[in-house]
């Protein structure tokens, strides 16, 4: 019992973020760690941001369906990239964390609840537990020991403008690796995108696909290859906001290859709310919208966003 005692704690607190979000407003980002990366910067444009690093369109499709059944929801984002049907989205995600919101409306089998609680409760029992604990005493044994001393001051570490070209295109690579394994995408996932659709359109909800922006390097080395997301939502007469391109020469806007900086959230924000309300652009804004400095793509342009 102290054994489970402390191992429930260290899952309650790893877990306590995850189920984190304002209810103020009825427009909604779900995304993975591309949406994350945004913070509240979203709240300026009145959207929750309701998005966290490897959430996978299994456990998107869980948060819309919790959303629903709370109250009233307008409209939603939701990642529109090119590596959200990957193979590795699949084994890599947040469901052992989201399969709660399963159990906020009816519809589930009994048994499958009460083993959810039953592993919920006695964690170890919980499949998932020993990369959780794993996790949680890697992170705070590094911390203890600071493993990362400045004088061992390692690549991943320094600003993505601050490292080499040669350095940027590695790094590259091996995200690309990662998020790319083959060239199948994800038949679970593609289902699971088809139902957001789905339950978006017969609940009167506004869905809008991002894509979030990529750094040259990675845009370089992705190219053509995508595993078409974007490509399905289109089909079904989704709206995608394309941003890939938007910051493809300011390197200063990047964390890493694919997640942008607190600078970036803020443009990208703006952006956004340009391009739903036409406000009144700033120099620096126009100049996205006009060719100077970075790309800037939309599909479908003119149609409202719903917010």
């Amino acid at each position: 019992m102290l054994v489970n005692g402390v191992i429930f704690l260290v899952k309650f607190l790893l877990f306590m973020d995850y189920y984190r979000h304002s209810e103020e407003n009825s427009s909604y980002l779900l995304a993975d760690s591309h949406g994350w990366y945004l913070g509240d910067e979203t709240e300026r444009i009145g959207v929750t941001n309701f998005s966290y690093y490897s959430d996978s369109y299994i456990d998107t499709e869980r948060k819309l369906n919790y959303l629903i059944a709370r109250g009233d929801v307008d409209t939603i984002y939701i990642s529109a990239d090119d590596h959200t049907l990957s193979p590795y989205r699949e084994i890599s995600n947040n469901g052992y964390k989201s399969v709660k919101y399963e159990y906020t409306q009816d519809g589930y089998e009994l048994s499958d609840f009460a083993l959810y609680k039953l592993q919920h409760y006695i964690v170890l029992f919980d499949p998932n537990i020993r990369a959780i604990i794993s996790h949680f005493f890697n992170e705070q044994s590094e911390r203890l020991l600071d493993l990362n001393e400045e004088d061992k001051e390692d690549v991943n570490d320094l600003p993505w403008d601050k490292l080499s070209e040669k350095e940027r295109i590695s790094l590259s690579r091996e995200r690309f690796s990662e998020q790319f394994p083959n060239g199948e995408a994800s038949k679970v996932l593609e289902e699971s995108l088809m139902n957001i659709i789905e339950t978006c359109e017969e609940n009167d909800i506004t869905l809008i696909g991002l894509k979030f922006p990529l750094a040259e390097e990675y845009l370089d080395i992705i190219g053509n290859f995508s595993f078409d997301a974007d490509s399905i939502l289109k089909a079904r007469g989704v709206e995608v906001y394309d941003f890939s391109s938007i910051f493809k020469h300011e390197d200063s806007m990047f964390e890493d290859p694919d997640h942008i900086k607190d600078n970036g959230a803020e443009k990208l924000i703006d952006s956004i709310k340009i391009r739903n309300f036409g406000e009144t652009r700033t120099i620096y804004e126009k100049s996205l919208f006009n060719g100077g400095g970075a790309s800037f793509r939309m599909e479908h342009a003119g149609a409202g966003s719903g917010l």
